[in-house]
């Protein structure tokens, strides 16, 4: 009786403190926000008014938004679990967690976030094909290219998603706090390999693309030897490489510190009292959210045409009488001002 009073001390205490509250309050308000902001990028890649990226590229970046929505979903949910459960607890033991539950909430966050992982390499494939066949690329709608590699993407996350469900269940332990690290035994070097591995495959494909295609535009811009899609083709692998590049370099940062965060909890776990890990935990898992509203922004203030459709934007350039930045336009606008310069 005694070692159950004092588990569900220490659980109200890990749980209920004013520090991981905060922590909790914080990571509801970026989320929140890094999720309209990113349906709000959604609507403007499946606009037809917009005709910025080639229709693969838009589905990739469909792909990639909807996996971090998804994500920022889910630990949403759970900061907003524990903030209702701080507020409504009647027994110090409702803090407890089933250990079960805990594995299959830390592997259905994780699911997304992989999906992320791949996304970026399966963009970096995109672009690559774009590439090697820029001359007639912008002239092909091969959808069903892109949402291969979509599909692709989620995978190998799927599977491990049924491999928790199909876990054993029968356990009934009870953990004072609930993350992966106090559920389930982590092999940092297996997350390193899957994740980091992939995040730098996908940051040489963009840089060589995004090097590859400077030069050639270059090289091509006071020719007659390429056709107008070759040329708009490999204008648009300019745009977009001002977008993805600091877009995967900030996702492979965060990647890179998650994995970090994960070493440095391993051994905090063995010399701090578990209501400090928990905390510093929570702290750490904050750089998603902050991503989100970050990855949204890139593509609104390096797109003008995003830049044009979005509220705040427009209202902050009124403020500042500075109209936005010459809009980027499509391909069809394109083509006629071209074919009236060689007419």
């Amino acid at each position: 009786m005694s070692n159950t009073t004092n588990t569900c001390e220490l659980a109200y205490e890990v749980n209920n403190n004013g520090c991981i509250i905060l922590v909790w309050s914080l990571v509801i308000v970026l989320n929140t926000f890094g999720i309209l902001q990113t349906i709000h990028l959604m609507r403007l890649l499946l606009s037809s008014q917009v005709e910025v990226f080639h229709v693969n590229l838009r589905i990739l970046f469909l792909n990639l938004s909807l996996g971090l929505i998804l994500r920022s979903a889910c630990t949403l949910y759970r900061a907003a679990q524990q903030i209702v459960l701080a507020i409504s607890w009647t027994n110090k033991c409702d803090f407890l967690q089933d250990m079960y539950s805990c594995k299959l909430q830390s592997r259905i966050n994780l699911t997304p976030f992989n999906s992320c992982v791949y996304t970026y390499l399966a963009v970096a494939i995109e672009r690559a094909i774009a590439t090697i066949s820029y001359q007639t690329y912008e002239k092909k709608r091969n959808e069903f290219l892109a949402l291969l590699l979509a599909a692709a993407t989620w995978i190998h996350p799927a599977i491990e998603l049924i491999n928790a469900f199909n876990a054993d269940s029968s356990s009934s332990v009870k953990r004072e706090y609930c993350s992966a690290l106090t559920a389930q035994q982590i092999n940092i070097s297996h997350v390193f390999n899957n994740q980091i591995i992939v995040c730098g495959i996908s940051l040489i494909m963009f840089t060589a693309i995004a090097v590859f295609c400077i030069k050639k535009s270059k090289l091509t811009i006071n020719t007659q030897d390429h056709s107008l899609s070759s040329r708009f083709q490999l204008g648009e692998n300019v745009r977009a490489s001002k977008i993805i590049l600091p877009n995967a370099i900030l996702f492979s940062i965060v990647t890179l510190l998650n994995i970090m965060f994960l070493f440095l909890l391993e051994i905090s776990k063995q010399h701090h009292g578990l209501r400090e890990f928990a905390i510093f935990k929570e702290t750490m898992s904050l750089t998603v959210p902050i991503y989100i509203n970050v990855y949204t922004w890139i593509f609104i203030l390096r797109c003008p045409q995003f830049a044009k459709r979005t509220w705040f934007v427009r209202r902050f350039a009124r403020v500042t009488q500075q109209g936005p930045q010459t809009e980027i336009k499509g391909p069809n606008h394109y083509f006629s001002v071209l074919t009236n310069y060689w007419i």
